[in-house]
C-alpha cells in the first residue's frame, strides 16, 4: 500500500510539531513579570498603601495647630459700643496638655467689664496657658483612638493588597494553562487533519489502482471529516483562550497587548513536583498565623480593643482644668517674669451623665463585636486548615493521575505503532488503524488535561495558603 511514507510521517507528527523561526516562547513567568509591573488590577492593589497613608494623614489632622480669629464691632448713634479683635493659637498634643495662646484687643465705651483692657497697653492683651483633662480623656481620647485605628488600618490595607494581587495572579495562571491546553490540542488536531487528508488522498489513489476497497475510501473520508470537526473546535478554543489571557497583558504605556500568532506557551516543569508532607505542615502553620483573612480579623480585633479603651474611659466624669497667664510671659513691653499669683485665669469644668446609658451601651456593643470576631476567627482557622488539607490531597491525586495519563499516552503510542506495523505487514486495515489512532489522540488529550489540572492546582495551593505573590519565598524570610 502506498501509505507507508504517510504512516511514518504520522508517527513523527504526533511526537511534536516544529516551531517556525519567527515563533516566540512565552512562559508563565514571563506573563507574571509583565503583569506585576503593568496590570491595572495590580496597580490598583498597590493604591491600598496610598489609601492607608491618606487615612493616617487625615486622622492626624486632629492634632494640627489651629489659628482662629474673630473681629466684632458695634456702633450705634455715633457711639462706639465695642470693638473686639481676638486671635487664638491652639496646639493639640498627644498627651492631652494642650497649650493655647490668645492675643486680643478690646475697646469701647460699653464693653463688658470682664473683657476690659487698659488703654495703657493700647487695648492689647496677651494670655498663654494650658488645658488638661484629669478625668475622661486623660489616658485616651477620641482623637488618639482614631489615630491609633488609622495606624492599624495600614495592616488592613496590606492584607487587601495581598488578596487582590494573589487573586489576579491565580486568574492569570489559570488563563495561561487554559491557553497551553488549547494550543497543544490545536497542534494535535492540526497534525491529525494533515495526516487524515494525506491518508484520504493516498487511499483514493490506491482505490484507483485496485489496491484499496471502496469501504476504505469511505472510512478515510469519514476520518478526515471528523478531524476537520475536531480542528475547528480546537481553533475556537485557542482563539478564546488567547483572548482570555490577553486581558492580563499590558504595555508600560498602559496599552493592552495581544498574543501574536507566532507566540506559543511552554511548560517550565514536567516533573510533577509537590510539597512534602513536612513542607505542607509548615505551610499550614504559616497560614494559621499569617493568612490574609486571619490578619484582617486580627486587625479588626485590635481596632475594637482600642475603641473599647475609649469606651471605658468615657465612663469617667469630665473634669477639665485650664490655667492661663495674662500679659505673661509676653506683653507689649516684651518678656516679663510670670506672676503666678496674679494676672491669671483659672477654670474647672465638670460634667457626668447621671445614668451613663449611652456609654454603657457602647461598651456592651463593642464587647459583642469582639466576641463575634473571636467566633469568626475560630471558624476561619478550622475552615482554612480543612481547605488546605483538601487542596493538598487533590494536588497529590492530580500528581498521580498526571503521571498515569502520561504513561498511558506512551502505551497507546506503542499500540498505535504496533498497528502501523501490522498494517504494513498486511495483517490490519485502515479501520483498525483509525481505532488505535483515536485512542492515541484521546490518551494524549487526557494526558494534557491532567497536566494542566495539576499545574493549576500547584498555583491554587499557595493562593489558599495566602502567600504574597503566590511565592514560597515568604516562608524563608
Amino acid at each position: 500500500m502506498r501509505i507507508k511514507v504517510t504512516i511514518l510521517f504520522l508517527l513523527a507528527a504526533f511526537t511534536g510539531r516544529a516551531q517556525s523561526s519567527d515563533s516566540v516562547a512565552l512562559s508563565l513567568g514571563d506573563v507574571y513579570t509583565l503583569a506585576k509591573v503593568n496590570h491595572p488590577i495590580i496597580k490598583q492593589a498597590r493604591l491600598q498603601d496610598d489609601m492607608a497613608v491618606a487615612e493616617l494623614l487625615f486622622t492626624k489632622g486632629q492634632f494640627d495647630p489651629k489659628i482662629q480669629s474673630n473681629y466684632n464691632v458695634k456702633n450705634l448713634n455715633e457711639t462706639e459700643y465695642y470693638e473686639k479683635f481676638n486671635n487664638t493659637l491652639k496646639i493639640p498634643t498627644w498627651f492631652p496638655l494642650d497649650p493655647k495662646v490668645e492675643v486680643y484687643r478690646n475697646q469701647g465705651e460699653h464693653i463688658n467689664p470682664e473683657s476690659y483692657v487698659s488703654s495703657s497697653q493700647d487695648y492689647w492683651q496677651v494670655s498663654a496657658g494650658v488645658s488638661l483633662p484629669i478625668g475622661k480623656g486623660l489616658f485616651i481620647d477620641e482623637r488618639r483612638m482614631l489615630v491609633t485605628q488609622a495606624q492599624l488600618f495600614s495592616g488592613l490595607a496590606e492584607v487587601e493588597k495581598i488578596k487582590l494581587i494573589n487573586k489576579t495572579l491565580l486568574t492569570i495562571s489559570k488563563s495561561y494553562w487554559d491557553w497551553y491546553l488549547a494550543y497543544k490540542k490545536y497542534e494535535l488536531t492540526a497534525s491529525a487533519i494533515e495526516i487524515a487528508q494525506e491518508v484520504l488522498a493516498r487511499t483514493n489513489m490506491d482505490y484507483e489502482y485496485g489496491e484499496a476497497a471502496v469501504v476504505d475510501t469511505i472510512q478515510a473520508k469519514i476520518t478526515y471529516q471528523s478531524r476537520q470537526t475536531d480542528f475547528e473546535k480546537a481553533k475556537l478554543e485557542l482563539v478564546q483562550s488567547k483572548l482570555a489571557l490577553s486581558v492580563h497583558l499590558w504595555s508600560d504605556e498602559g496599552i493592552p497587548l495581544e498574543l501574536s500568532n507566532g507566540t506559543f506557551p511552554v511548560a517550565e516543569t514536567s516533573d510533577f513536583m509537590v510539597p512534602t508532607d513536612s513542607g505542607f505542615q509548615r505551610l499550614v502553620e504559616w497560614a494559621l498565623s499569617n493568612h490574609p483573612d486571619l490578619r484582617k480579623l486580627n486587625t479588626k480585633r485590635e481596632q475594637l480593643e482600642v475603641e473599647q479603651r475609649w469606651n471605658r474611659e468615657s465612663l469617667k466624669p469630665e473634669l477639665n482644668l485650664s490655667y492661663s497667664l495674662i500679659d505673661a510671659p509676653f506683653n507689649n513691653n516684651g518678656y516679663e517674669t510670670p506672676d503666678w499669683d496674679n494676672n491669671y485665669k483659672l477654670g474647672v469644668d465638670f460634667s457626668i451623665p447621671i445614668l451613663l446609658r449611652k456609654e454603657r451601651g457602647k461598651l456592651q456593643k463593642n464587647r459583642v463585636y469582639q466576641e463575634q470576631i473571636e467566633f469568626e476567627m475560630t471558624q476561619t482557622r478550622l475552615a482554612l486548615s480543612n481547605q488546605l488539607k483538601s487542596i493538598y490531597a487533590e494536588l497529590k491525586t492530580n500528581q498521580i493521575l498526571a503521571k498515569q495519563f502520561s504513561d498511558m499516552s506512551r502505551g497507546y503510542r506503542l499500540l498505535f505503532e504496533a498497528e502501523v506495523f501490522n498494517l504494513e505487514s498486511g495483517e490490519s486495515d485502515l479501520f483498525k488503524l483509525n481505532i488505535q489512532q483515536e485512542k492515541y489522540i484521546g490518551a494524549q488529550i487526557k494526558a494534557l488535561e491532567a497536566l494542566v489540572k495539576f499545574e493549576k492546582m500547584r498555583y491554587q495551593l499557595p493562593y489558599e495558603v495566602g502567600l504574597p505573590n503566590l511565592s514560597y519565598q515568604e516562608l524563608y524570610e
